[in-house]
């Protein structure tokens, strides 16, 4: 029987599309043809495969590259990494992954398979996924608390799976979590001063923060690309493209080929996309001012009914707005990106989120710009204008309209006031409230979506589901996860590193508002840390990511420059407006600076602290960026192949770096064919069933069975499962501790210890040992308590030896029908005797053919000569076999089975006769062996009952050995 699939270590799987005639039930044949020129192809290229059932209409083709050929891209791949000085090993599982799938989705003309997913000629390929640990049996809760278990914040075990993109990312973090903490304990500080906040000195110290944490990260960065070997890689994807152009327009006798000039039309292109970019930025920010003159209208003007209602009404048309304009900006951006034509797909990433980041920086920064700009400042000015702006909403709404009344009656300008913490409170909002709000949409809502999708389609659309009746039981569960991930979207780590910048910006740009923001923020880094790691390794909200190989974290590293730039001058401005407290001191003014409500009485200082914060901020960052160069550790001196001979990195990469590369075969691939893999079961489609609260998992992992039925376990669910594994966590913990405790013990008490060894040695199964003292001054020991479960069973036991015995001398009390009665169907398990023992020593008595009892009654004189003759005749069984079978005699059964002990075969003679003389054998054993007389002469039945134990046993297991004067005794 062939291993399961997850024992095969597969190395992708390709979801390949499979659609069936919903009324024929068929596949049409261009389909079949397709797929079979697909799998072919994947065997051409050193592929194996085997198929499974996907969902009603996709396959998965697992696949597993052959060593030999990995070891051929493997060394291709690190030529071309000694060529541009990147010393990356190639041993770890996530260099694996990248070196195959960068094989199967690389072009032909560079020694590719050309397999891209939803491109010709391959078009039914729909993804191409990485076998990972995220399929293996998962329990949410545990797996959840284990992450929060670990009190490290460690991504290697990310690096080795997923890659140097992912674990740059969580490096980042981690590097940002550290930083963050020094700053919460000054921000704590700041807090309990008199100033409180808009400090001006802590908002230096807050652009401080920032410059540095941005310099050593760059430091930091450096460090770890050289440590993990992969700088410069972002040279090695410039170099393929290259070399795929050079292939491409080779011809035998060619001419110098001059290099065109992409990049500088590219630049063009990039430049007329910013006319884009602004007018865009035009509609939210002008989208955003009519929201919030609404707000503004709603909270601190209008006075009629539903106030309370009303104010929600600029958070929903926000809300519905701001997602529509991402989708357009989105359709318009890869639009332009085609036109762009990048040539890598790096390159054409960076270009992609550099736009995006764009609306992503207006809808999280622009409203807390408005309220301190515009809002604070000049809001005063509107009171003077309150009886105008009642009658212009007279003129346009009508008078004759029922809501006109409403919308007419504000406040008086003695009643108006300014929302003098409106910052305060928008900044706690999206540092604390926002936070939570997106830490549901990120770990909570994608669960909760895929459970209703599901009963979505099983309740309501009743959409055909997989028939998996068809699977392996050891291969179930695990395809169950990967079925799961069709339907689960791609990892993207930009995502997650676009959440760490939107909540650095707010620090950098606003810190001084609330100086307890960076303890706030520490805290739900710290937890979202946890969280990311968890979902990446959970399999539960993403498909396993494919690893990529990256130098730095660009262009997250510009976007946090930039945002420290514009917190060298938001920031300091904030506090200047604000720093004597948050309430403006002006009720009236003009609209200028020097006569806005704000603690400015000159626009030049205010300009001058500006500039000065920014210029400050400028050379701080470069001296910082240079001085970093002058601390470079060993490993990146070793690394820095640019300026050395290529020599050197030829000797490097033959000595140190090719021969590492080994594989591990697994013959079991070799086993499959085009022909086998298509050999599969094609998908079923059945109607939706309510789930099943049960799984059949292996009772443990295995690669097949020799059974001919498989050994399963039934759990009722996952929860069910860890709670029989927490169970077991439980009693192994009380065992160690109750092993302590007597390890403890023996060095106090030796004499001690030694009793309770012995009392574990003798007790039986259900008893319990216990510490007791005979006196409260006495010294404590250990004693049995016996649960007497065996009490009934003795007395059971001694009824049936009294039977037995009776039996065995009398006969039954019941006549068994004659061998020749014919009329006699009936069931012969009624003739047997109650002791099971003598059953069962019954049955192991050699040359039997009468009935299956343990003693019958007397035969008749023909009947022991016919029992005899047919003795003689007739070879009798090994007394070692143990075959239920096999009937007993009409021989009494004590003789039998000590015959069957002496392991005599034979046995004839006379009944009666043979009675009298064992018991003179029996009295001359007992007057030589005083020791045995007791029992020798309860007239047999002491000594039927030491007989049935003993045949008992033998029917359990191997014969104990016997002494040689038993021996003796018995043949005499």
């Amino acid at each position: 029987m062939t291993q399961p699939i997850q024992e095969l270590d597969p190395d992708f799987y390709i979801a390949y599309n499979y659609p069936i005639d919903e009324k024929t039930k068929k596949v049409n044949s261009q389909t079949e043809k397709a797929l079979y020129n697909f799998v072919e192809y994947l065997y051409d290229k050193g592929f194996s495969a085997t198929i499974r059932p996907g969902d009603p209409t996709h396959l998965l083709i697992f696949v597993k590259l052959s060593p030999y050929k990995f070891i051929e891209e493997a060394e291709k791949d690190l030529i071309k990494n000694y060529e541009f000085g990147v010393t990356a090993k190639n041993d770890a599982l996530s260099s694996r992954f990248r070196i195959i799938y960068q094989y199967l989705t690389s072009s032909k003309k560079l020694g590719g398979c050309g397999i891209v997913p939803g491109e010709a000629p391959y078009q039914d390929v729909v993804n191409i996924v990485p076998i990972t640990s995220a399929f293996d049996e998962s329990r949410l809760v545990e797996d959840l608390k284990d992450t929060f278990a670990r009190p490290e914040l460690s991504a290697n075990q990310i690096r080795r799976t997923y890659g140097v993109q992912i674990a740059l990312y969580f490096e980042f973090f981690k590097h940002y979590i550290y930083w963050l903490f020094g700053l919460s304990v000054l921000g704590v500080f700041q807090y309990f001063k008199k100033t409180g906040t808009y400090s001006l000195s802590y908002t230096f110290i807050n652009l401080l923060w920032g410059t540095l944490f941005l310099a050593f990260w760059h430091r930091k960065q450096q460090y770890l690309v050289n440590l993990w070997g992969v700088q410069n890689s972002h040279l090695v994807e410039e170099h393929s493209l290259e070399l795929a152009e050079i292939n491409e327009k080779y011809e035998a006798q060619s001419g110098y080929l001059h290099k065109n000039n992409a990049e500088g039309f590219r630049f063009v292109k990039q430049l007329l996309f910013i006319p884009i970019a602004l007018g865009f930025a035009a509609v939210l920010i002008s989208y955003q001012l009519g929201c919030f003159f609404i707000e503004i209208f709603l909270t601190d003007l209008y006075d009629g009914p539903g106030k309370s209602y009303l104010t929600l009404l600029p958070t929903i048309l926000i809300s519905v707005f701001v997602p529509i304009l991402t989708i357009i900006y989105n359709l318009v951006t890869g639009v332009v990106i085609k036109l762009e034509g990048h040539d890598t797909q790096v390159s054409e990433n960076q270009s992609v989120l550099i736009k995006t980041y764009v609306l992503n920086f207006l809808t999280s920064y622009a409203p807390l710009l408005i309220t301190s700009f515009l809002y604070l400042p000049f809001a005063h000015l509107v009171g003077p204008h309150l009886g105008d702006i009642q009658t212009t909403i007279s003129t346009y709404v009508g008078e004759n309209r029922f809501y006109a009344k409403y919308l007419t009656k504000l406040k008086s300008q003695k009643e108006f006031k300014i929302n003098q913490g409106r910052l305060n409170a928008q900044f706690f909002y999206f540092v604390v409230t926002n936070q939570v709000l997106q830490g549901f949409l990120k770990y909570v809502l994608p669960l909760l979506i895929t459970k209703a999708i599901k009963l979505y389609q099983a309740k309501i659309q009743k959409k055909p589901q997989l028939k998996t009746s068809a699977d392996d039981p050891y291969e179930a569960g695990w395809l169950k996860n990967v079925r799961v991930s069709l339907d689960l979207p791609e990892y993207v780590v930009d995502d997650d590193f676009r959440s760490v910048v939107l909540q650095y910006g707010y620090l950098i740009l606003f810190g001084p508002v609330w100086p307890l923001a960076p303890l706030v923020s520490l805290i739900f880094a710290v937890i979202f840390f946890k969280l990311d790691h968890f979902k990446l390794f959970n399999g539960n909200y993403f498909k396993p990511p494919v690893p990529k190989r990256v130098d730095s974290i660009h262009p997250w590293n510009w976007a946090l420059f930039l945002l420290t730039w514009l917190g060298s001058i938001v920031s300091p401005v904030v506090t200047a407006f604000y720093r004597h407290g948050t309430a403006p001191p002006k009720t009236m003014g003009q609209f200028a600076f020097d006569n806005a409500s704000t603690n400015i009485s000159s626009s030049a200082k205010l300009v001058l602290l500006m500039l000065f914060s920014e210029h400050a901020f400028l050379f701080l960052s470069y001296v910082l960026y240079n001085l970093s160069e002058l601390f470079k550790s060993g490993v990146e001196w070793e690394n820095d192949f640019i300026d050395n001979d290529i020599k050197l990195r030829h000797d490097h990469y033959s000595k140190h770096v090719k021969p590492t590369i080994k594989v591990a075969s697994i013959p079991a691939w070799k086993e499959f064919t085009v022909q086998s893999a298509l050999e599969f079961t094609p998908p079923t489609a059945v109607e939706p069933v309510d789930d099943v609260s049960s799984e059949k998992v292996p009772s443990k992992k295995q690669g097949y069975s020799t059974s001919s039925q498989a050994a399963e376990t039934t759990v009722h669910s996952r929860s069910e499962q860890a709670r029989v594994i927490a169970e077991k966590e439980r009693l192994l913990r009380e065992r160690q501790a109750e092993l302590a405790k007597l390890e403890q013990r023996k060095l106090e008490d030796p004499k001690a210890a030694a009793e309770y060894d012995r009392l574990s040695r003798d007790k039986e199964e259900n008893d319990t040992i216990i510490e007791a003292k005979s006196d409260p001054n006495s010294k404590s020991h250990y004693s049995t308590i016996d649960d007497n479960t065996h009490a009934g069973d003795k007395s059971n036991d001694k009824d049936d030896k009294v039977t037995n015995t009776n039996e065995l001398i009398h006969g039954s009390s019941q006549i068994p029908p004659a061998p020749n009665d014919k009329s006699a169907a009936v069931n012969t398990d009624k003739y047997t005797t109650h002791s099971e023992p003598a059953a069962k020593a019954g049955a192991r008595a050699p040359g039997g053919a009468g009935l299956a009892t343990a003693a019958a009654a007397p035969p008749s004189n023909a009947d022991k000569e016919k029992e005899r003759q047919q003795h003689f005749d007739t070879d009798p069984a090994p007394a070692k076999e143990n075959k239920p079978g096999i009937k007993n005699s009409n021989a009494p059964a004590t003789e039998q089975r000590k015959a069957l002990a002496a392991g005599d075969d034979k046995y004839n003679g006379n009944h009666d006769n043979q009675v009298e003389k064992e018991k003179e054998k029996e009295k001359e054993k007992s007057s030589n062996k005083s020791s045995k007389s007791k029992q020798e002469k309860s007239n047999g039945a002491e000594d039927d009952e030491s007989s049935s134990k003993n045949s008992e046993s033998d029917s359990k297991g191997p014969k104990r050995k016997r002494s040689g004067l038993k021996k003796l005794l018995n043949k005499i």
